[in-house]
């Protein structure tokens, strides 16, 4: 996989210059596919101070890597061991019931130490989250916890615009009776991508964008909004091994593709453990020689087929798998197989390896499955 810093540099102003507000990048997941750690370095380094994560394992992998600004882990934690891992790796931790804000309080006094805590407020999406009628009195509470300072109140939108907007008017009541109690909680936020598309009124005072900092557009009506994002990821494989095979011979698993003549076809090494859709049997579309090609047969673990009849390729030539635009980018990937453009990233293999470019030229490598 190949991914343009530059990309993710424009996609990140781009949201700037909109939104006008500061900008938490959401890196959960590796990053939406895209490398955890070479991502934050490279968005620290544009000046983003704030980063989330799904995971705590992903919080302790960004401070163990000196990355400086604020993590925010809106995962759980289970142990002692954990809480006093957060306070003494200043990792900001997402906190909604009394028993996490006490825990959290506790491992800040055994460590001597202050930690930052985001409290979360459940405004109708019902995963997580302290009920937004009672979250005053619990904000208040953490609040006089020692060693613990809230950072910010957080919400989730539905996307869902008549929900959104009662939503939205749920966390400003929250915000209105804990400044009424003269408690100033600093940072309010709501918006993901969508709503930084849809929804200015829930900007407040910081974004959390995902796929839109990775140059995926939420839906397919986004495009033709004032937002130029690019594409920050390309995938590419080797044609494994070219063959022929004569008319009628089936290919693949149940014979899922009949020749219809006699073809030249080519085997590449990656499949749905890479997150090549099973679903794009007889519908993939690759990039070969400037080209696109036919992927023909059903897409098995780590192989998939593809038409080379009258193309001069070879074994051993490149082929884009997924492109930055066209048929075969991640969005167009996703319309044919009928996946959700946002579950495709996020079922990339986190042990492929992965190039960082800028100016078109390799600065970094990251590759998890050398020692």
């Amino acid at each position: 996989m190949e991914v343009d810093l530059e990309a993710l540099s424009r996609n990140l102003r781009e949201i700037r210059e909109r939104v006008g507000v500061e900008v938490m990048a959401v890196v959960k997941n590796n990053a939406y596919g895209h490398g955890l750690i070479p991502v934050t370095a490279h968005l620290s380094r544009e000046g983003v101070g704030w980063f989330m994560v799904a995971k705590l394992k992903e919080a302790i992998e960004i401070r163990d890597a000196g990355i400086p600004g604020h993590v925010l882990n809106m995962g759980p934690a289970f142990t002692e061991r954990q809480y006093l891992e957060i306070v003494e790796k200043g990792i900001t931790q997402t906190v909604y019931t009394m028993d996490q804000a006490e825990r959290l309080s506790a491992a800040a006094s055994r460590a001597g130490a202050e930690v930052e805590a985001f409290v979360k407020v459940d405004t109708g999406l019902r995963r997580i989250g302290v009920d937004h009628a009672v979250a005053p009195e619990l904000i208040e509470r953490v609040c006089g916890l020692p060693g613990v300072r809230v950072a910010g109140i957080y919400s989730t939108f539905m996307q869902s615009p008549e929900r959104d907007e009662e939503q939205l008017s749920r966390l400003l009541r929250v915000d209105r009776e804990l400044r009424r109690r003269d408690i100033h909680v600093g940072v309010r936020s709501m918006a993901s991508s969508d709503a930084v598309f849809h929804n200015p009124e829930g900007w407040l005072d910081m974004v959390r964008p995902g796929a839109a900092l990775y140059g995926v557009f939420p839906g397919p009506g986004d495009r033709e909004s004032s937002l130029d994002l690019r594409q920050a990821l390309s995938f590419k494989a080797r044609i494994e091994h070219i063959k022929w095979v004569e008319k009628g011979d089936s290919v693949t698993y149940w014979g899922r593709f009949i020749a219809p003549n006699r073809m030249r076809i080519g085997t590449l090494h990656v499949g749905f453990f890479d997150a090549i859709p099973r679903e794009m049997a007889n519908r993939a579309r690759f990039r070969v020689g400037g080209e696109y090609r036919q992927g023909i047969g059903s897409v098995s673990l780590n192989h998939c087929l593809l038409d080379l009849t009258s193309s001069e390729a070879s074994v051993g030539d490149v082929v884009e798998v997924i492109g930055r635009e066209g048929e075969n980018s991640l969005a167009g990937i996703a319309e044919a197989s009928g996946w959700m453009v946002y579950s495709l990233m996020n079922h990339l293999n986190p042990v492929t390896p992965r190039v960082y470019t800028e100016g078109g030229r390799p600065v970094a490598l990251l590759d998890p499955g050398t020692a």
